[in-house]
């Protein structure tokens, strides 16, 4: 098969790298004594959940040399977990010790708000099909630092064009070393309209206006593990049952396993990553690795399943001082399928080629790889809005860049619904700005040109990275 040698050498390289982890070492230059952090700020959040992302703590030793990079990642560290607006650290020395300063401006943390969202695979597709009745509303209650101490509560009910009703909760520790964590989440969705197949590189949709197209529950129960700052590890244990109304199974009989329309399994995923980037929302220094395996159907309930390996890798290095290049890649391997529709999503859902947005393609395995050259317009601001009394909303930044961009991809599959887009090598590029706002929002307007001639303007919200 053209992908599977390039896949597990991904995961050989992956394996290799793991290996290699390393802590930071004094290379020998003047040695000083943390004899004090103080911080201030942090109304709402616990002391020990801040000290977990600090590179550094009272009583050790370190290098001077090596204190502008402790206090650079340490500060992303902390506004890599999404609770603060701001980070300050700054420090003085006596003799041989230091004294760290830390300063926060902590973010709102208790969201109820109503929900208005379309249900296309992204903002693009559903501009461009301008069916506002396929939109679904109802109200979103989220925790972020939920007793100050970085767990999460989400409560999500939505009616209209679908209904939906999640209730998620997760703590990150549950130990003093604040290394494992716990959480659950309890999903059901109905869906009025489903996708059965492809046709012409594209989606082909069942809508029923009086009954449900298709109905899923699934429960999750997950563990996670954090050994180290930047490496953690999750196992997640789910049941899911889907169904599919008969319509759909008369369209499409291997939308399931076994000529069926309705499938109810167990699954188990681990993940490792391992994150190095200064930041998650919008990242331009530093580097990821991440690896999960998916067995769904474990002999309980029922046997048929697939089995998927995944592995992501990105490298985002600073050029000059506003000239930065981002590089990822993403390679799946899906075995087992038996040529079921559900089961076999590849290009064009979670990730897409820039310029491919309205089309989709499915298959055994795929690989997508995103470049990004990128042009700080205007590197990141602060200001202030007076007329808000509330410092945690009035003090806003923001960061405007240019991107010049080349996506290339690759679907690998023997299905029955093969498209144009299976077993072709794709490729897209263009240019585009995007805007980075606080609360981590990102809104991104391109200009796309793909291999088919077809070029367009795009808009998306989310930094333009591979997704996990």
């Amino acid at each position: 098969m053209f992908f599977s040698k390039k896949f597990f050498l991904l995961i050989a390289i992956l394996l290799s790298s793991l290996a290699s982890f390393s802590q930071i070492e004094s290379n020998g230059s003047t040695i000083v004594n943390i004899s004090e952090i103080t911080i201030d700020g942090n109304q709402i959040t616990k002391e020990k959940v801040i000290y977990r992302e600090l590179l550094f703590k009272q009583g050790d030793k370190i290098s001077l040399d090596e204190l502008p990079v402790l206090i650079s990642k340490s500060r992303d560290n902390l506004l890599n977990t999404s609770l603060f607006n701001f980070v300050t650290i700054d420090y003085t020395i006596d003799l041989n010790n230091i004294k760290f300063s830390i300063k926060f401006q902590e973010r709102w943390y208790i969201w109820p708000y109503p929900v208005l969202e379309h249900t296309d695979r992204n903002l693009s597709s559903f501009l461009r099909n301008a069916e506002w009745s396929r939109v679904d509303y109802g109200l979103f209650v989220l925790i972020n630092n939920f007793r100050g101490r970085k767990e999460i509560l989400k409560l999500k009910t939505i009616f209209g064009y679908n209904e939906e009703l999640v209730l998620h909760y997760y703590k990150p520790f549950i130990d003093k070393k604040q290394k494992i964590g716990f959480g659950f989440e309890f999903d059901y969705f109905q869906n009025h309209e489903v996708s059965y197949g492809i046709s012409n590189d594209k989606l082909e949709y069942l809508k029923l206006n009086s009954k449900y197209a298709r109905n899923t529950l699934r429960i999750s129960n997950f563990y996670s593990y954090r050994p180290y700052v930047y490496t953690s590890h999750v196992i997640d244990f789910r049941y899911i049952k889907v169904s599919v109304n008969d319509s759909v199974f008369d369209l499409n009989n291997n939308y399931f396993f076994d000529q069926r329309n309705q499938i109810e399994f167990f699954t188990i995923i681990y993940d490792v990553d391992y994150d190095k980037r200064d930041s998650k929302i919008y990242p331009l220094k530093g580097y990821r690795i991440n690896f999960s395996a998916t067995k769904n159907g474990i002999h309980i309930l029922s046997g048929k399943g697939n089995f998927v390996l995944k592995t992501i890798l990105e490298e985002n290095y600073q050029i000059s001082n506003r000239f930065f290049l981002n590089t990822s890649f993403l390679a799946q391997a899906n075995f087992n399928n038996n040529n079921s529709f559900y089961f076999s999503e590849a290009i064009g859902y979670d990730n897409y080629l820039r310029g491919m947005e309205y089309y989709a393609s499915n298959g055994d395995s795929y690989y997508i790889s995103k470049t990004n050259f990128k042009f700080g317009i205007i590197p990141q601001t602060k200001f202030n809005l007076n007329f808000i009394p509330s410092d945690k909303f009035s003090k806003v930044h923001y960061a405007l860049y240019m991107n010049l961009f080349f996506d290339t991809g690759y679907v690998d599959s023997d299905y029955t619904f093969s498209n144009n887009l299976t077993n072709d090598f794709l490729y897209s590029g263009g240019i585009g700005i995007d805007l980075v706002a606080y609360y981590d929002k990102v809104l991104r307007i391109e200009y796309s040109l793909n291999k088919f001639g077809e070029h367009g303007i795009f808009f998306h919200l989310g930094a333009p990275i591979i997704k996990k």
